[in-house]
């Protein structure tokens, strides 16, 4: 059974107690007796039943929860077996008020459980909702609470390797501070990858392909598709609770189609069990957007595709974002035109134009997740991928797509794939942080493409209010400044140093314009209108 919250109405809860519950933080839950417990809006928490029953395998055991809520709200939302007798809800409270859920399934002693509890206000400063589109201004993010996000993306798609065997996450956790220290507020993971052609095996104790635990029972080789590996799965809670925690936004990949794994076949009962497995387990986690696979390209069959896209609609009760990374013929010809939420795309050339046309063909967010890899420390020579650039070329590259009204991705040689140093402090990361709270100093979400304004370079405008223009090397260009009512205060700034100057109040009219002395082959933006 699969059910579904209408996107209006995404609410949240908290829970008190009146049949055996399980009431925890969403990576550890533990037995506890019926109790009034409350419970933040949007914050996931699992509710754990016990049986006696012991099916053949438990994983293909039904059971769902109906749940009802303030306003009239009322959803299906699929559970999942966790081990030891135990099946879980997983819910995540959007609304404050009381909510209740009575379970159902074929097993007698699993049917028919009611829960009855309360949502209490959000009092944890990083968590705002779910991610939505915003509705009035289509080609950028919102969340839930109304609070604007500037996605900064960054990729390391074997995040969950780390820390397997520890609990406490005594190396993720600090990695994640230093990510979202450095301005990165989504990450991009894969639910499983095996292995990187490019760094086949364990090449050293930083190598984690192939990872040190396994998805499903069985091995890559020999894998049991209709058994989960519940320790791989327990581990994968901590890491994106992790996320939630901080705010990240969690991009999960939900395939990978050059990363080695054996994946149940399409369409099979076993890849159906994978998809339903995700969403019982994840989309109570209001950070979550779902990617139907990295590459998805790689995947030849639209129908399989569309196929999935439906069955994490039908599944999901609270809509959360879906998009497929770097499937540009499909976009182009409309195939997703109402099927998904964003376009995720890889490009490493005509940054800027590729994403005016992919925002001009349909009014959505538009991310290049893949444009550029950072070396490591000791030059264009570091790297464990083929390719690499320099720190200043990924943010030069960076700041083309913002300026066309996209967004971007990071991405880091020793952190991107299976080699992970999550203990490096690349240049990029201070570059990044700068790109993200510039735009963040701007009201981006009503500034558009105005290229024609400039001699040189790109213009973001929100005509007569805010200019933002930028060079990719700094020399003499004009900007057009007809229709101003009054003159505007201008400031000149340095992406890469950060650095600021004052560039006086500007006009109506066309203006000729010079950067700073000693700026010369560095990128350079003019900001006009800057609010406070």
């Amino acid at each position: 059974m699969c059910g579904r919250l209408p996107f209006s109405d995404s609410r949240g809860w908290r829970a008190v107690l009146v049949v055996t519950a399980c009431l925890a933080a969403p990576a550890a839950s533990a037995l506890a007796a019926p109790a009034a417990i409350s419970v933040p809006r949007w914050q996931p928490h699992d509710f754990a039943f016990r049986s006696k029953a012991r099916p053949d395998n438990p994983f293909l055991v039904p059971f769902s929860a109906t749940v009802r809520g303030p306003d009239g709200v009322e959803f299906t939302t699929l559970g999942f077996f966790d081990g030891d007798g135990t099946w879980k809800i997983r819910l995540a409270p959007a609304a404050e008020g009381a909510w209740s859920l009575v379970t159902r399934s074929e097993v007698p002693d699993l049917d028919n459980q009611r829960v009855a509890f309360t949502c209490v206000a959000n009092a944890h400063p990083s968590v705002h909702g779910a991610l939505r589109i915003d509705p009035k201004h289509p080609r950028h993010f919102v969340f839930e609470d109304g609070t604007r996000c500037f996605p900064m993306g960054y990729e390391c798609d074997w995040l969950w390797a780390l820390d397997v065997d520890d609990p406490k996450l005594g190396t993720l956790q600090p990695f994640l501070d230093r990510l979202s220290g450095s301005g990165f507020n989504f990450i991009l993971l894969n639910a499983y990858a095996h292995d990187c052609g490019w760094r086949k095996g364990s090449t050293g104790e930083d190598d984690f392909g192939p990872p040190p635990k396994y998805a499903w029972l069985g091995s890559n080789d020999a894998p049991d598709h209709g058994r989960f590996n519940l320790d791989y799965w327990r581990h994968y809670d901590r890491v994106i609770e992790a996320t939630w925690r901080r705010g990240i936004v969690a991009h999960v990949m939900i395939k990978v189609y050059n990363k080695m794994v054996r994946w149940p076949a399409p369409a099979s009962a076993e890849d159906d069990l994978y998809f339903r497995w995700l969403v019982a387990r994840y989309a109570a986690f209001p950070n979550l957007t779902w990617d139907f696979s990295k590459e998805a390209h790689n995947e030849k069959d639209l129908a399989y595709k569309i196929n999935r896209f439906r069955l994490l609609r039908q599944c999901d009760p609270y809509r959360r974002l879906v998009t497929n990374h770097d499937d540009d013929a499909a976009y182009d010809a409309g195939a997703y035109d109402g099927v998904l939420d964003y376009r995720s795309d890889q490009q490493h050339s005509s940054w800027h134009a590729t994403i005016l046309a992919q925002r001009a063909r349909r009014a959505w967010p538009v991310v290049n997740v893949e444009f550029g890899y950072e070396h490591g420390p000791k030059g264009p020579g570091d790297k464990t991928y083929g390719v690499v650039q320099s720190p200043e070329e990924v943010c030069r590259r960076a700041w083309e797509i913002c300026m066309a009204g996209g967004y971007c991705a990071y991405y880091y040689t020793y952190t991107a794939w299976d080699v992970i140093r999550p203990a490096d402090n690349p240049p990029g990361y201070a570059y990044f942080k700068r790109l993200r709270d510039f735009f963040e100093s701007t009201a981006y979400w009503l500034l558009e493409p105005a290229d024609d304004l400039v001699s040189e370079g790109y213009c973001l405008a929100d005509p007569g209010r805010e200019y933002v223009a930028f060079v990719n090397r700094a020399g003499p260009f004009t900007l057009n400044l007809a229709g101003l009512k009054e003159p505007l205060g201008a400031e000149w700034y340095q992406p890469l140093s950060g650095r600021r100057v004052e560039a006086g109040r500007l006009a109506a009219g066309e203006h000729r314009l010079t950067p700073p002395d000693g700026w010369e082959n560095q990128p350079v933006v003019l900001h006009v209108g800057r609010r406070p």
